[in-house]
Order: structure tokens, then C-alpha cells, then sequence
């Protein structure tokens, strides 16, 4: 009898802590910096995206319309991943956010340091961007490794059309943003409207940030995780072609004729409706979680 009673309370104890971690809420630190960068994000992304005469004589450097609200649109996007797991306060989502935030961050501390020119060394604004950029960075870079062995629940395999496609996605994407990122002028001459160097490597962040996001989801997601990506192709798409649309209606600076800007519209365009479905793809995998 001692025998029997007691290893039922050894494997309780055994299973207790797995439970608890992954069921186990945001730690206080990562949350703390996901509120300040989610605050950030929504003053300086609505500010570029809806109030640009307002912040252009105030940034870093100097930016046109297009790039304006382009930028904005980046940081509308991450604003809505970074919220996503913010909101649902568990870590669930982190295996999709933080390894997105890691790659965004650091690539945009990189490309800063590599075109120094464009910042004026003697503005106190450089000196916020940088400490800002290398604090998340290294925030991110921690997370990563703190959840390099954390057991999430709810992963399961995605249909093959789904992985597929994500698959698909990740590749077009990543390919896209290292183009940007190693030649930065000729991937970026193919832009609606014309790309410098810096801004060609500062915008291979958000393609490379979604290849990554993509990627991890190709396999086995959880249901929350696609719709977060969703949730973030579809602002990224929707603020994009607005931003788009409302500077050239004013500037009428985009050569409509050329085959090349039709592309790329329409990829934005897809990259929105590829969100579409992974939000709809999201609800058959929590039914189907919900009644295996």
C-alpha cells in the first residue's frame, strides 16, 4: 500500500512543472518591454502613417511621402504582432513573436550601423534610436534562448496545401529581403517608386521578419499563431497599398504603365489575402483542437 500510494504522488510531482511552464504566463520583463515598445510603435507608426507633414521635419533622417508612410506601415505591423501576445498575457505566442521581433531588431541595428551617414551624430533622437534598437535586440536575443526549450501546447500539423504555401512564402520572402539587404540598389530600382540604398537594407527587415514568421508556422502552428501572422500580413498589406494610393493620388509620381509595379502591388495585395486565410485557418485548427 506505501508502495502504490506514494509513485502516483512521485509522477504528480513530475508532471506539475511541465504543466505550470507551459501554461506559465509572460514573464515580467518581457512583458514590460513589449508595453514600452507597443507604446513606441503606436506613437511613432500612426504618427508616420497619419500625421507625416507632422513628424518629417522631426526624424532621423530625411524621409519622402512614399517612404513615410511605408515606414509607418512597417510599424503599424509590428505593433499588431507585438499586441497579439501582449493581449493573450501567455506564452504561447512567443514562439512566433519573439523570434520575429529578434530578426526585425536586429537587422535594423544592423543596417544603422552600417550606414552611420544617416544619422546626425550630435541629436539626442540618434541616441534614443540606438540604445532603443540595441536594448530590444538583446531583449529578444535572451527570450530566444529563454524559450529554446519551452514545451508548447496546441501545435499541430497544418494541412499540406497550408505548409506548403507557408513554406512557399517564407522562401519568396526571405529571398526578397536578402536581395534588399546584399543589393540593395538593384533590388531596390525594381520599387514603385525609387529606393536608396539605406532604405532598400532598412526595408529588408520586414520581409525577412515575415519569411521567419512563415517559416516556423509551415509545419505545426498553434491556432493562436496563425492568426496573429494573419493579423499581421493583413495590416502590413492593407497600410502599404493605402499609403501607396493616398501619396500617389497627390504626387502622381508611380508609372502605372510599367508591368513591374502591377507585380509588386499585387504581391503586397497577396500577402494580405494569404493573411486572410491563415486567420481562417486559425478557427478550423482551434475546432479541430477543441474536438481532436
Amino acid at each position: 500500500m506505501t508502495e502504490t500510494s506514494t509513485t502516483p504522488s512521485l509522477q504528480s510531482n513530475r508532471l506539475v512543472p511541465s504543466v505550470q511552464h507551459r501554461s506559465a504566463p509572460l514573464p515580467r520583463m518581457l512583458l514590460t518591454l513589449a508595453v514600452i515598445s507597443i507604446i513606441l510603435l503606436t506613437l511613432v507608426g500612426g504618427s508616420l502613417f497619419f500625421f507625416p507633414q507632422l513628424i518629417q521635419p522631426r526624424w532621423l533622417w530625411s524621409l519622402a511621402p512614399f517612404n513615410t508612410r511605408f515606414l509607418g506601415a512597417i510599424y503599424l505591423s509590428a505593433l499588431v504582432g507585438l499586441a497579439s501576445m501582449v493581449l493573450a498575457r501567455r506564452a504561447a505566442l512567443t514562439r512566433l513573436i519573439v523570434p520575429m521581433t529578434w530578426v526585425f531588431t536586429t537587422v535594423v541595428l544592423i543596417v544603422s550601423c552600417l550606414q552611420l551617414q544617416q544619422f546626425t551624430a550630435t541629436r539626442r533622437a540618434t541616441d534614443i534610436w540606438f540604445w532603443l534598437y540595441i536594448i530590444d535586440c538583446l531583449g529578444a536575443t535572451y527570450y530566444l534562448g529563454y524559450y529554446q526549450q519551452h514545451t508548447y501546447e496546441g501545435l499541430r500539423r497544418l494541412s499540406r496545401p497550408w505548409s506548403v504555401g507557408l513554406g512557399l512564402q517564407a522562401g519568396f520572402l526571405g529571398a526578397y529581403g536578402l536581395g534588399l539587404f546584399l543589393m540593395p540598389a538593384a533590388i531596390g530600382s525594381w520599387w514603385p517608386w525609387p529606393l536608396d540604398p539605406f532604405h532598400s537594407q532598412l526595408y529588408s527587415s520586414i520581409f525577412l521578419t515575415g519569411a521567419v514568421g512563415a517559416a516556423l508556422l509551415s509545419y505545426r502552428a498553434t491556432a493562436i499563431a496563425l492568426k496573429a501572422l494573419g493579423a499581421v500580413q493583413v495590416t502590413f498589406s492593407v497600410f502599404v497599398l493605402l499609403g501607396v494610393w493616398i501619396v500617389d493620388s497627390a504626387a502622381n509620381r508611380i508609372d502605372w504603365s510599367a508591368g513591374e509595379n502591377w507585380v509588386w502591388v499585387g504581391a503586397i495585395a497577396l500577402l494580405g489575402l494569404a493573411g486572410v486565410g491563415l486567420i481562417q485557418q486559425s478557427s478550423q485548427l482551434k475546432n479541430a483542437s477543441d474536438h481532436p
